[in-house]
């Protein structure tokens, strides 16, 4: 369904990613007067079947251009203008360590793993065994759009999508061409390259490789650093393959590869990790002869992840491995199976998936001289139906339910010196759906709504593997239950001069939340935690989103979010009520101003973001205080297939906490930093 709004919608309409996402700003169609503007049509991702039209839940569609090839910007970065997007810390993806990369909407995680389902056209890019993003295997080079919707996506898409969804949509191969990219930085940043793509008769291939590698920055405050304090560098090297073929008139293969090679340092001498992973995906997609679409894919991935931690002497001056996680294999394999056609008045997507995880992590305990092994499987079945209304009525409706069969099974621990110990399997089918309907008020008023259900099953990860962080220590817990939310929303949006306004207040209450919580201290003075199910949290909030033509070559990005997110019930931990939860600040602005004539070889943006306070910690102890960046960024087209890219991060300078760790140790956010980045296409 496609929504017609009188009057100018975009003079000059920009999804502007700017400098802090190293996105473009990229013109749309021109309109004017009163002519009609057709909003143009695309399938959000919080549906299932080839449905385009307005969505009940809100949904941001973010286009991308070239300068995130050309500058090697990380994907997180290209989410940090969405307010409700975070990572369970501040820190970006470039300097953290990948178990605290998992990605969240509305304030809804209080740990490291994912509460939003993160998707490359349509294939989930969550790590299987611990539920976090390597985004650097999110090549922006070859991203075409992101879609992030916010709310309950759990109905469409299952597991993890308690937030929303994030789609990554792949640039479509449309000519035969070779593209190179480079990029040198501030701390020896180095990037390169190369994508090539051939069109044959009945489909296309393409390809690329990327190498990436900084030395990045010393994280620890200057005044709290050491001899052991040293810089947290990160290399990777990323392979591609794609190809699609109609194998028959109605009918098309779609081939995927992906291999991704990556080490860190996390910011000592003896502590860092590595991580391989290899991944592929068929798919066959048609049409029948009723003309009802259907997709059958299949998928697996292969990963082996390693860490190491140490035990740093409170000067700083020393450090000791005390943990060796060697080897953390883990696998999955999965299938999907769609058909979507109109019926009735509306459209209806029937469909299942399948999903099965089995991982463990294999560790040396130093200071016992022994190993120590632990893991286990999970899988999900689960089947759903989405119907949305195509009615010419004045309002459009939508109506998914879902239902999963989770399982989990072998589980066991060996501890050094101990005979293994094998843990019970349980199973249990867990429900969601979603209702919601899009109204319109008048010609530029439109009111939505919705309620919706969803659930994420533990990880294996957390169900399995213990971790430290400087003095800190957290241990498994092979007891835990999934977590479930009940939500919804009501939302206001408003088109109308040329200007988008959206406006959407929510409410999630979520049971069984998985939180680190403290029980005790480390024999180091840190904290001693343990994976637990706190009874339940509320998050409450607002959403305000205003995309704004300023001028004929202005155009004005403005967001806010709102999440008071708190424990309402506790259990067996009665100090935790009223706190709020970890790592999820109050309040978040992100603004861009884009300039960019129409007849120029020249475009700029400039981006602000600022994060409210937030605690690092379940028991509101250690705070971290609000902090406001802005980048910059400069574009040139020196010729037709040639850009120049400049980008400054964190333009200001400014020094802001990310965490707090052990004795009050505080790690710092990134400083200033430089890139420029040239791209060629022939």
């Amino acid at each position: 369904m496609v929504r017609q709004i009188s009057g100018t919608f975009f003079r000059r309409a920009f999804v502007c990613a700017g400098l802090v996402a190293g996105l473009p700003c990229l013109p749309a169609e021109e309109a004017s007067g009163e002519t009609p503007f057709e909003l143009e049509p695309f399938t959000v991702t919080a549906r299932r079947g080839s449905v385009s039209g307005p969505a009940v839940l809100p949904t941001l569609r973010l286009q991308s251009g070239h300068m995130g090839a050309a500058l090697a910007v990380p994907a997180d970065d290209a989410l940090r203008q969405v307010p409700g997007f975070s990572l369970f810390r501040r820190t970006p993806s470039t300097a953290a360590n990948p178990t605290t990369q998992g990605a969240s909407l509305r304030g809804i995680g209080p740990s490291g793993t994912s509460r939003t389902l993160v998707l490359l056209d349509g294939l989930p890019v969550n790590d299987a065994f611990g539920g976090w993003v390597y985004w650097s295997r999110l090549d922006m080079g070859d991203i075409e759009a992101i879609e992030v919707v916010r709310g309950g996506g759990s109905a469409a898409w299952g597991n993890t999508a308690l937030g929303g969804v994030i789609q990554f949509v792949s640039r479509p191969v449309t000519e035969s061409a070779w593209e190179v990219a480079g990029t040198v930085g501030q701390r020896e940043t180095r990037a390169v390259s190369l994508r090539a793509a051939e069109v044959m008769e009945g489909g296309s291939v393409r390809a690329s490789a990327r190498y990436f590698s900084t030395d990045g920055y010393i994280r620890v405050r200057s005044d709290q650093r050491g001899a052991v304090d040293v810089p947290t560098g990160t290399r990777h090297r990323l392979l591609q393959f794609a190809a699609d073929h109609a194998i028959l008139p109605q009918v098309r293969l779609d081939v995927r590869g992906i291999y991704f090679l990556e080490d860190r340092g996390n910011g000592t001498p003896l502590s860092n990790n590595s991580t391989e992973s290899a991944r592929f995906h068929v798919s066959l997609s048609g049409i029948l002869p009723s003309g009802d679409d259907w997709q059958a894919s299949a998928y697996g991935e292969f990963s082996d992840y390693a860490n190491t931690f140490t035990s740093v002497a409170p000067d700083r001056n020393s450090e000791q491995l005390v943990l060796d996680q060697y080897s953390v294999p883990s696998r999955a394999l999965g299938a999907s199976l769609r058909r979507s056609g109109e019926y009735g008045s509306g459209r209806l997507t029937l469909g299942g998936d399948y999903r099965h995880v089995k991982g463990e992590t294999r560790e040396r305990v130093v200071f016992q001289g022994a190993d120590r092994f632990a893991g286990g499987r999970i899988s999900l079945l689960g089947a759903f139906a989405e119907y949305v209304s195509m009615a010419p009525a004045p309002w459009t409706w939508e109506v998914a339910l879902r239902a999963d069969h989770w399982q989990q099974t072998g589980g066991f621990l060996e501890q050094p010196n101990q005979p293994r110990q094998f843990f019970a399997g349980r199973s249990r089918v867990l429900p969601s759906g979603r209702i919601g309907f899009t109204l319109p008020l008048s010609e530029t008023y439109f009111l939505r709504a919705a309620l919706y259900q969803g659930f994420r099953v533990p990880t294996i990860n957390e169900l399995y593997r213990p971790f430290q962080v400087g003095a800190d220590q957290t241990i498994a817990n092979a007891d835990l239950d999934p977590e479930e939310l009940l939500g919804g929303e009501v939302g206001l949006d408003w088109f109308a001069s040329g200007a988008r306004l959206r406006t959407t207040f929510f409410i999630n209450s979520v049971r069984d939340p998985i939180f680190n919580v403290t029980i005790g201290e480390t024999l180091q003075g840190g904290q001693l935690r343990q994976r637990q199910n706190v009874e339940r949290t509320e998050i409450r909030g607002m959403e305000f989103d205003l995309e704004q033509p300023l001028a004929s070559d202005w155009y004005l990005i403005l967001r806010y979010a709102l999440s008071d997110a708190r424990v309402r019930s506790a259990g067996t931990q009665p100090a935790l009520v009223g706190k709020r939860l970890a790592q999820v600040p109050r309040h978040v602005v992100t603004t861009g101003l884009s300039w960019q004539p129409a007849e120029s070889t020249l475009s700029a943006d400039i981006n602000a973001r600022w994060n409210g306070a937030q605690f690092e910690d379940d028991l509101n102890a250690r705070r971290l205080h609000g902090f406001l960046i802005a980048d910059l960024g400069f574009s040139w087209s020196v010729g037709p297939s040639t850009e120049l890219n400049l980008r400054l991060e964190n333009a200001l300078n400014r020094r802001y906490p990310d965490g707090i760790t052990g004795a009050n140790l505080v790690t710092e956010g990134t400083p200033r930093a430089w890139k420029m980045g040239l791209r060629h296409r022939f």
